[in-house]
């Protein structure tokens, strides 16, 4: 994968409002207890777990620590929550420091470009999980899913070793770079 920092941004804005279009009144209206492909997950775990990444990663791209008072449960449904999120999210990571030195991110500190890209793959994958869920037919731009696919096979066996991704999916022989993403993840496309 060759992306610039600033194609990593682009990405990541993209990926963000392409998240934000499956978040749609309605689309997710009378769905909250809806099943999700992500086991762990329904419909509204799934969308605070979205708000987590969005809050979360607009902090590391600052360099700050997640607040004990961060956002961690949806007071608003995600249509209205996600926006404001989202535009806040594209504007921190389009600084140019954002994705310079190391950054604190979940539990750990990161290498800034690492953090940026699994927020990429974050919202790519559970982006999936949340039109599937209600529905909706998924599309991603292609350069987004390279850089998801990328991060997924660097931390996949880790990720499959703490429950984060199920076991690996073997894709069928013409599948979409989508689906292979996916596949990696541990998720069926039907």
């Amino acid at each position: 994968m060759n992306a610039t920092l600033v194609d990593l941004a682009d990405q990541l804005a993209r990926a963000a409002r392409n998240l934000q279009a499956y978040a749609q009144q309605s689309a997710l209206t009378g769905k909250r207890e809806l099943p999700t492909p992500c086991a762990d997950f329904d419909v509204h775990r799934l969308s605070e777990h979205l708000l987590g990444v969005l809050v979360m990663s607009g902090y590391a791209a600052a360099k700050e620590s997640l607040p004990a008072d961060a956002p961690a449960t949806l007071t608003e449904a995600p249509w209205v929550a996600f926006p404001p999120l989202v535009d806040r999210l594209g504007a921190a990571w389009a600084e140019p420091g954002a994705w310079e030195g190391e950054t604190p991110f979940a539990s750990s500190t990161y290498p800034a470009p690492f953090a940026g890209m699994i927020t990429i793959m974050e919202l790519t994958v559970h982006g999936w999980d949340l039109a599937t869920a209600t529905g909706q037919s998924f599309r991603a731009d292609d350069d987004v899913v390279a850089t998801a696919t990328a991060v997924a096979g660097q931390i996949a066996e880790g990720a499959r070793a703490d429950g984060a991704f199920g076991p690996e999916v073997e894709p069928v022989a013409d599948a979409t770079p989508l689906e292979r993403l996916l596949a990696l993840t541990g998720r069926k496309v039907a």
